[in-house]
């Protein structure tokens, strides 16, 4: 008789237990801003990961993923320790050198437990730029490369051909307008190049046009996945549907999930 009252009870219990409960746990992906001030529609933190939360949230594709969850941080790193704990990627779009929020020992030595854990990185624009001299954060084993320091920067328009990649499924050749970091310092090991193109370099503006790499796809050799563009510099540079395909593709691949054969769809 108590066996039997044991076993009346698990199930009771089992049958009572929310259905979240017993649901699959999500794969979230964290979208991480910060204060940028230099004013509207340029390094807009807030617009930029508010809109990258709207595009994934309403996306078909991922919608049709029931075990996907959308968490953003607009205004800055979360205050909460555990924040991240859940996170199979990070999306970084915040300004760096000396207000580059992994400065903070602490908050570094978490974020180092969930890179060693294979948790997803992927950062914009100005969130892989660190001071000259910093080696503490360690974007190198990271992201697979950092830019250090100011010296570097053009703004024009490129045409860019997408290299063949998870990230750059249903992505078509396209040209666009924006600002972009062309000298980058990439770690030992190799990084896929996603987009190269022929830019100037501002500290040298009479020297010809060489071929650089502004986006990359790398997957790190204790696990993990990361992917870096330094473009974005314009909240309006969101509104180019291939650049945001080959975006919204990069998020999803780096938390590991499979990217569409013909990408990953957003509505306007």
């Amino acid at each position: 008789m108590m066996m039997l009252r044991r076993a009346l009870l698990v199930l009771a219990v089992a049958v009572l237990l929310p259905s979240a409960a017993l649901a699959k746990p999500a794969k979230e992906i964290v979208l991480i801003g910060g204060d940028t001030p230099h004013g509207p529609f340029v390094h807009d933190a807030r617009a930029v990961i508010t809109t990258l939360k709207r595009y994934l949230e309403t996306s078909p594709d991922i919608r049709a993923m029931k075990d996907v969850a959308i968490t953003a941080y607009p205004d800055g790193w979360p205050t909460d320790p555990h924040a991240l704990d859940r996170a199979a990627t990070i999306v970084w779009y915040f300004d760096g050198l000396d207000h580059h929020p992994l400065l903070d020992a602490a908050r570094r030595a978490r974020f180092e437990e969930l890179m060693r854990r294979g948790v997803g990185l992927v950062t914009f624009h100005q969130a892989s730029t660190l001071l000259p001299a910093d080696r503490g954060i360690d974007l190198g084993r990271w992201l697979g490369g950092a830019r250090y320091g100011m010296v570097d920067r053009t703004v024009e328009t490129v045409a860019f051909t997408p290299a063949p990649h998870p990230v750059s499924r249903g992505v078509r050749p396209f040209a666009y307008r924006d600002e972009f970091y062309p000298t980058l310092a990439f770690g030992s090991a190799p990084v896929t190049p996603i987009l190269t193109g022929m830019l100037h370099l501002e500290a040298n503006p009479a020297a010809p046009a060489t071929k650089r790499t502004v986006a990359w796809a790398f997957e790190r050799p204790g696990g993990g996945r990361s992917f870096g563009f330094t473009g974005l510099h314009y909240s309006a540079a969101l509104d180019q549907p291939e650049l945001r395909k080959l975006l919204l593709n990069a998020i999803v691949w780096t938390a590991g999930i499979k990217v569409p054969r013909a990408g990953i769809r957003s509505e306007p």
